[in-house]
């Protein structure tokens, strides 16, 4: 008989806090971050597309108020207009807006990995979910209020019902995102079948 080594990353066993009959594998930490930021990303993206779109859809709106609020929110409302597209305004909103993005699925990565151990893409994604709420909340009631009472976010961009529903794509598609880029990252560290390994000398059958 011949016992083998397995060559690999290692990997982190235990059983999901939330669901006990799931075996939960965790990443290590750089490949936490790849598919935090990924899924941030994704989820950004769904909620960013949420709001350029009904601004999009009215006439009294500019496509890309999004971005300009941002700029405008941190710099002053100068840098946001009605009336034109302020593109050096839109550039820099949309990179504070990936960097916020990307926070947020580093943030949630960390939750759903390391504190609540969430491992099934339906827990995931309900995680997402409520990641979403909280992110609303967290944004509306005490991010946007420190600068300008809110505005231009509040009462220029969109409607706080076009808000609700882009923060709760941007929960469902970062828990989906995330649990996709997860699973993937799992399964490319499973070692291959019948894959080589170290033999170990002292158990060698003689």
């Amino acid at each position: 008989m011949e016992a083998h080594l397995q060559v690999g990353t290692p990997r982190t066993r235990a059983r999901s806090d939330v669901e006990p009959d799931v075996e939960h594998v965790g990443l290590t930490t750089g490949r936490l971050l790849v598919a935090g930021g990924i899924a941030g990303i994704v989820g950004g993206l769904a909620m960013g597309l949420t709001i350029v779109l009904w601004d999009w859809s009215n006439a009294d709106h500019r496509t890309l108020e999004l971005p300009m609020a941002t700029t405008a929110w941190l710099f002053g409302l100068q840098h946001f207009s009605h009336d034109q597209s302020l593109w050096a305004s839109i550039v820099l909103g949309s990179v504070l807006l990936l960097v916020y993005w990307l926070l947020s699925g580093f943030a949630y990565a960390a939750l759903s990995d390391r504190v609540f151990r969430l491992a099934s893409t339906t827990s995931l994604v309900v995680g997402g979910l409520i990641w979403g709420f909280v992110s609303y909340m967290f944004f509306w009631y005490f991010l946007i209020p420190i600068a300008r009472d809110g505005e231009p976010f509040r009462l220029d961009v969109a409607p706080p019902w076009v808000w609700i529903l882009s923060f709760t794509l941007l929960g469902i598609a970062t828990g989906a995102s995330y649990a996709a880029v997860r699973r993937a990252a799992i399964s490319g560290r499973q070692p291959a079948a019948g894959g080589a390994g170290l033999r170990t000398p002292a158990t060698r059958a003689a």
